[in-house]
């Protein structure tokens, strides 16, 4: 799903009351013009610092009350609509381009931190920490239609899906020892415009089809990302992290199918990280017309100097956005990435979700 805004959710712990704040980027301003000069320097711009940017006001926001505050997932549904589930399952939608807010079904209290997944006009979450069912099942989507069951009006509603078929009992884990389970997911993608691919720590991949509902088990191999990967049409490639040391790459499916799986085309980022900063989140989002947002975020804790002050930590965080652009030379199947600019935003004392 190609974007136009790259959308930055910030907790303000430093409010009165706590809110949450969704800011949409506009990710134009990481792109030099077309033909023009300054692309020919990009490459020596690799190692420089990120310019400071400006964040653009809160498009809409949150309050939250004390029951809840820490407690809401944000999900992308389209380019322009945000969904929001609190801990109870009540469900709003903002629609950015209408400039809107309605309230929806509500659905099951979900588990964890669900990772999200659209395909076609439905929003799938799932949660990435999986335990065995009934103790911890959360598959489900958000989807326009009537009701099983019922003969109500067709509206957006929440479905339960059937869980993928992991194998819990073939594995005995510790956890002091490996902080995932075999069965946790560690990548995810949609191939086909139709089928959703999960990928587990240790138990293989699987293959969940939407237009019959069915799982089936694609092998014992994994996708060689970490988190979510990214279909770019341009280049009829899957583009994503990799796995370990976080470095863009892209595969096919025939690349996807191969045990063990193969990255043909990785390309490592030189954007300097600060002295004493810790990289927490990565991921790269398409912006179509073969370009993308690379989007890291990073922490740095302030502990007090004394015994007393030890529990008042303070966590700065950073976000960079770099633009970068995938180029097919003439005549040749390799691939070339040329990075444009990169800006940076810092936020004290806040937490910030990437959607």
């Amino acid at each position: 799903m190609s974007r136009r805004f790259v959308n930055l959710v910030v907790k303000k712990l430093s409010s009165i009351r706590p809110v949450f704040n969704l800011h949409r980027i506009d990710p134009a301003g990481l792109f030099h013009p077309a033909g023009s000069p300054k692309l020919a320097d990009a490459a020596a711009a690799v190692h420089k610092c990120p310019d400071p940017g400006r964040l653009p006001p809160a498009a809409i926001s949150f309050p939250l009350n004390k029951a809840e505050w820490m407690r809401i997932h944000f999900m992308t549904l389209n380019k322009d609509v945000v969904i929001a589930v609190d801990h109870m399952g009540r469900t709003v939608a903002y629609d950015a381009a209408l400039r809107t807010v309605r309230s929806m079904n509500a659905t099951q209290r979900p588990e964890g931190s669900p990772i999200s997944i659209t395909v076609g006009n439905g929003l799938y979450t799932m949660s990435i920490h999986h335990r065995p069912p009934p103790v911890g099942n959360s598959f489900q989507v958000l989807s326009y239609g009537r009701p099983l069951g019922y003969c109500w009006p067709e509206d957006w509603n929440w479905r339960p899906l059937q869980p993928p078929p992991l194998e819990y009992h073939k594995y005995v884990h510790n956890y002091l020892e490996a902080p995932h389970h075999p069965c946790a997911i560690r990548a995810w993608a949609v191939v086909r415009d139709s089928q959703i691919w999960i990928s587990t720590e240790g138990a293989g991949t699987y293959s969940f089809d939407t237009q019959t509902g069915t799982w089936s088990n694609a092998g014992d191999w994994s996708m060689p990302f970490r988190g979510h990967a990214e279909y770019a049409p341009e280049h009829g490639l899957w583009f994503g992290l990799s796995d370990g040391d976080a470095r863009l790459c892209a595969v096919s499916v025939a690349d996807l199918e191969l045990t063990p799986t193969v990255c043909r085309n990785l390309w490592v980022d030189d954007t300097p990280v600060p002295e004493g900063w810790i990289p927490t989140v990565s991921r790269i989002l398409p912006l179509g017309s073969a370009k993308f947002c690379l989007v890291r975020l990073s922490q740095k804790v302030q502990r007090g100097k004394t015994a007393q002050q030890l529990w008042r930590s303070k966590v700065e965080t950073c976000v960079v956005l770099a633009g970068l652009e995938v180029l097919k030379h003439d005549n040749a199947a390799a691939l070339h990435m040329v990075k444009h600019k990169s800006k940076t935003y810092r936020f004290r004392g806040d937490e910030v979700k990437l959607l």
